[in-house]
């Protein structure tokens, strides 16, 4: 990173720094919130209104569909698994809800599973937390210190403000993509920022685009920033109770556009291009509210269709109520169902060939520590899939 790159609308200052290796250059530390400029023009205005049409079409759709909640969570893992691959972690869908039902079991390596589910504990987390605590530096702690369960603390420091010179991208600083401000800085621009998003007055969807650019920048931990800065955008979202459930998620987005996202991020920071990102950033939620309403309207049709399946004489409640089940966690063994219901294990047995029987569980076993378990794969594909035609629909 050089002063080169930095114009004169840059919405901060250069100050001189020095790596681990003793090399000097220069960080960046962003000015104080809100930004010196109004965020009135027509483009972003136009973008604003679509964005917030959008979201409020999913709220609607939240509070008229049945049984919403068996959907959230899904949406979170999915959101999850698309957050941590922006970082360069891979596991699956399926992956993250094995992990989640045998969280021990016989497979060797599972600490990509490991780190994705941190992601949707820390989120769980900080939306209980977060009525007892403003979105600020306490709480963004706790929650890192979640997402960074199973890591080396002495490498990571899980939980605690970084107290050290980071870089995004190689040493020496002169060859970093870009280096946050030094430690010394992180603080009062964490108070600042914790305060701006309490505070100011800006639509709540700029807010968040600015808030989401400041975090990243003062990048305040060692590690898990750019997921723990994704994932308060639905807990904002969510704190402000303008859905009924945390049903929106730009990982999808940002994932697609990687490229860009980290482009526009940085051209705020070297040359001010806020209405840029601001752009991008409506747009992406505009996207993932649509891709909400139809993958939501996907799955509640799946439900439905699944419940009458399974009608008539043979049917008895606690088969619904594994469907329901399977709506929560998309994967299920014999002793899992027997606990849940509190019946015996060939009744339990008995229930989940029938839900083979209608081709809603895949009769072929993933088996951990001695217990089979069974997916629902075409569940699972309904959560994961390419939703682009669907979502031209709604739009439509």
């Amino acid at each position: 990173m050089t002063p080169e790159q930095f114009t004169d609308q840059a919405p901060g200052r250069l100050v001189e720094a020095t790596d681990a290796l003793g090399n000097r250059g220069h960080a960046f530390v962003p000015a104080d919130l809100p930004p010196a400029r109004d965020f009135g023009a027509r483009g972003l205005r136009l973008a604003l209104s679509d964005a917030d049409q959008a979201l409020a079409r999913l709220g609607g759709m939240a509070r008229e569909i049945e049984r919403p909640d068996l959907l959230f969570r899904n949406f979170l893992r999915r959101e999850a698994v698309l957050s941590s691959k922006i970082e360069g972690t891979h596991t699956t869908l399926a992956d993250l809800i094995m992990f989640e039902v045998a969280p021990g079991g016989e497979i060797d390596d599972r600490k990509d599973d490991e780190i994705v589910a941190n992601y949707v504990a820390a989120f769980n987390y900080g939306c209980d937390r977060c009525s007892e605590l403003p979105i600020g530096r306490r709480l963004l702690s706790e929650m890192h210190e979640i997402l960074m369960r199973g890591t080396n603390p002495r490498e990571k420091t899980p939980g605690v403000i970084r107290d050290c010179l980071v870089a995004i991208g190689e040493l020496p600083l002169a060859r970093a993509r870009f280096v946050p401000p030094p430690e010394l800085f992180v603080p009062e621009l964490l108070e600042n920022l914790a305060d701006y998003i309490q505070s100011y007055k800006e639509p709540l969807l700029v807010k968040l685009a600015v808030a989401h650019y400041q975090f990243e920048t003062i990048h305040p931990f060692r590690d898990g920033n750019g997921r723990l800065g994704r994932l308060l955008i639905t807990l904002a979202l969510h704190r402000a109770r303008l859905l009924s459930g945390p049903l929106l998620y730009l990982s999808a987005y940002l994932e697609q556009h990687r490229d860009e996202y980290y482009d526009l991020l940085l051209r705020v920071s070297t040359h001010g291009a806020w209405d840029e990102w601001i752009q991008f950033f409506l747009d992406g939620v505009r996207t993932q509210a649509l891709d909400g309403i139809a993958r939501t309207t996907r799955l509640a049709d799946l439900r439905v269709s699944y419940h009458l399946k399974l009608t008539g004489p043979r049917t008895t409640q606690n088969i619904h109520r594994l469907i329901d089940e399977l709506f929560k966690i998309p994967a299920i063994s014999v002793p899992i169902a027997r606990d849940l219901l509190e019946i015996s294990y060939p009744s339990a047995r008995a229930l989940i060939d029938r839900l083979i029987e209608a081709g809603i569980l895949t009769s072929k076993t993933i088996v951990l520590a001695g217990t089979a378990y069974y997916i629902a794969g075409g569940l699972i594909h309904a959560i994961d899939s390419p939703i682009e035609a669907e979502a031209e629909q709604v739009q439509q």
